[in-house]
This record gives C-alpha cells, sequence and structure tokens, in this order.
C-alpha cells in the first residue's frame, strides 16, 4: 500500500510540475540521450498515455508481454520513420491513445484482442512521432529518440507488473478511477485542441 501512494504522488507531481513541452525542449539545456529519457515523463500527454496503456496491459485477460512487444515495435517504427526523415503532427493521437486506453481501464473489462494490438502498437509509433526534439544533428535526434523509446518503455513495463499484483476489491476500483481520471483529461484537451 505504501508504494502505491508513493508511486501515485510521484506521478501526479510529475503531470502536475511539468509544462508544456516548448519544441520539445523538455527542461531547457538537457538534450539528446538525457533529454530523451525525461520527454515522456515531463509531457503530460505522454505520460497520461503511457500510464493508462500500462496499467491497461497489465490487466488480466489482456495481451500481456504480446502487448509490450507491439508497443516495442511501435516506438522502433516511429523511430524509424523519423530517421528516414518523415515527420508528422501526432500529439492528437497520443491524447486519443490516453483517452482509448483510460476509458478501457474504466470500464475494468479485457478489450477484445484485435483492440488492444493495435492500439499498442499505435500507442509506440505516436508517442515516437510526437518526441522528435528541435536539433539539427540526426545523431542527437536518434539518441534522444532512444531514450524516450528507453523510458516510455521501462514505464509502460513497469506498470503493466501493477495490476496483477492488486487483487482486493478497492484496489481494482481505484484502478478503474485512475483509468476514468485519464480518459476524462484526454478526451477534454482533445476537445479543446480539435474546437480551435
Amino acid at each position: 500500500m505504501h508504494r502505491i501512494v508513493i508511486a501515485t504522488a510521484a506521478v501526479v507531481w510529475l503531470l502536475v510540475a511539468s509544462q508544456a513541452a516548448q519544441a520539445h525542449d523538455v527542461v531547457a539545456g538537457v538534450g539528446g540521450f538525457s533529454g530523451g529519457l525525461l520527454h515522456p515523463l515531463l509531457v503530460p500527454a505522454h505520460a497520461l498515455a503511457l500510464v493508462a496503456l500500462g496499467l491497461t496491459l497489465g490487466q488480466p485477460g489482456r495481451l500481456g508481454y504480446a502487448g509490450l512487444l507491439l508497443f516495442a515495435a511501435g516506438l522502433v517504427a516511429g523511430i524509424a520513420l523519423i530517421v528516414t526523415a518523415f515527420a508528422i503532427a501526432t500529439d492528437l493521437a497520443v491524447l486519443a491513445v490516453a483517452a482509448v486506453a483510460g476509458i478501457a481501464l474504466a470500464v475494468g473489462r479485457p478489450l477484445p484482442v484485435a483492440m488492444s494490438g493495435p492500439l499498442a502498437a499505435v500507442a509506440g509509433l505516436a508517442i515516437a512521432l510526437d518526441s522528435v526534439p528541435e536539433e539539427i544533428s540526426m545523431q542527437t535526434t536518434f539518441l534522444a529518440l532512444v531514450g524516450t523509446a528507453l523510458s516510455a518503455m521501462l514505464l509502460v513495463v513497469l506498470l503493466a507488473a501493477l495490476p496483477r499484483r492488486l487483487s482486493r476489491d478497492w484496489q481494482r476500483i481505484g484502478l478503474r478511477i485512475v483509468g476514468s481520471w485519464i480518459a476524462a483529461s484526454a478526451v477534454l484537451v482533445l476537445a479543446l485542441r480539435l474546437r480551435r
């Protein structure tokens, strides 16, 4: 119980303390691999999507390891597309992933494999494509993207292990509440972005 409170407090602090990404320089003066490691943790849309996806993939009866592999494949595909000079704005896709994964977590029932597999792959792809730093050097950009991929994968793997350890009813209800908050936040930001 103590670990859950600390982890929840840390995630809430990261989301509240972070500010909007400005040209994807999350921390001024920190670029390259280190900046990439911090990127998914300090960009609110990415953090919401990763938390919701990790907790959703960790639910019993879900894809499990296959979902994690699909997420990793999406990250690698996104990095490959960026290295080949492909660029696309995917911030709305990251928010959509957060909304869908949050809703799936709030419902508390396993998603069909036909939905959870593509969701994991799209999440990886969208996060990688939305994490391009403002760097001129391809080597620095590549290192930043590798850092982002490692950080995102580690966060999803750690969070996917959490739901299997929560066996009490009140813990499951807590997960559903977290999912509903993530979904509500993502839907509100999506609505505001689409309204503009």
